[in-house]
């Protein structure tokens, strides 16, 4: 049941005005998020820490704060919220599986979920975001991924070098998305398991990383030189 005692109608509450600057800079530590379908998720994981709402709800061990509509609309990120806000954390998970992500200064937050979302789905369990790199914690992430991040391992990684050469070390082939000098993908084959890189938005991999990868991969195409880095994501992960 929610606690009547922890209604709270004013704007310039102290607790809200804490979880307003969360808001402002999320971080795997805490954010926030909005909607049921993105609080069920954070739940189920046991990354829900805290919910303010307009009605009660139904999450046993997640604290409970009841809120008036004004109150709700500054936590929240839409202009009509649905009518609850969540504080969360990233979930604490190991990289287990054969076919791992890595995201070299993905810029677009939008591109960044979408592209976590294409990762669960195509078997994809541990996503690496090098230093540039869109947080995948920003209101807009979370919503494109629709919850994905809180089922991925997510690592950022500040030297994307490192990371390349430490997963060449452990046996991974580094597979890179790139226009020139790559495979065209209908004949690509790889060995497991493997990480595909796939880079900015206008430029692509950079150099260096480009350099370190074991081989190079394409989408062929037709009448355009360039997809969204997501769709690419997404036709690259299904097909590998």
């Amino acid at each position: 049941m929610m606690d009547s005692t922890l209604r709270i109608t004013s704007k310039s509450n102290p607790r809200i005005k804490e979880v307003c600057k969360i808001k402002d800079h999320p971080s795997a530590e805490l954010f926030l998020i909005e909607g049921k379908h993105l609080c069920d998720m954070a739940f189920e994981a046991g990354c829900l820490l805290e919910t303010f709402s307009l009605k009660e709800t139904n999450y046993p061990g997640v604290k409970a704060t009841f809120v008036s509509e004004d109150v709700l609309s500054k936590l929240a990120f839409s202009p009509s919220p649905s009518g609850i806000v969540g504080l969360a954390k990233a979930p604490e998970l190991s990289p287990k599986g054969k076919k791992v992500l890595i995201l070299d200064r993905v810029q677009d937050p939008g591109n960044v979920g979408t592209i976590c979302r294409s990762a669960l789905s195509f078997g994809y369990d541990t996503v690496y975001f090098t230093k540039g790199c869109a947080s995948c914690y920003g209101y807009k992430a979370i919503a494109s991924s629709q919850g994905a991040i809180f089922k991925l391992a997510l690592y950022d990684s500040q030297d994307g070098e490192l990371l390349i050469s430490s997963l060449k070390n452990d046996g991974y082939e580094v597979i890179a998305s790139a226009l020139h000098g790559a495979t065209p993908l209908k004949d690509f084959t790889h060995k497991n398991p493997f990480a595909l890189v796939l880079g900015n938005e206008g430029r692509g991999i950079s150099a260096n990383l480009l350099a370190l990868s074991s081989s190079k991969v394409k989408i062929e195409m037709e009448g355009i030189d360039s997809l969204n880095v997501g769709v690419a994501a997404g036709i690259l992960m299904y097909c590998l």
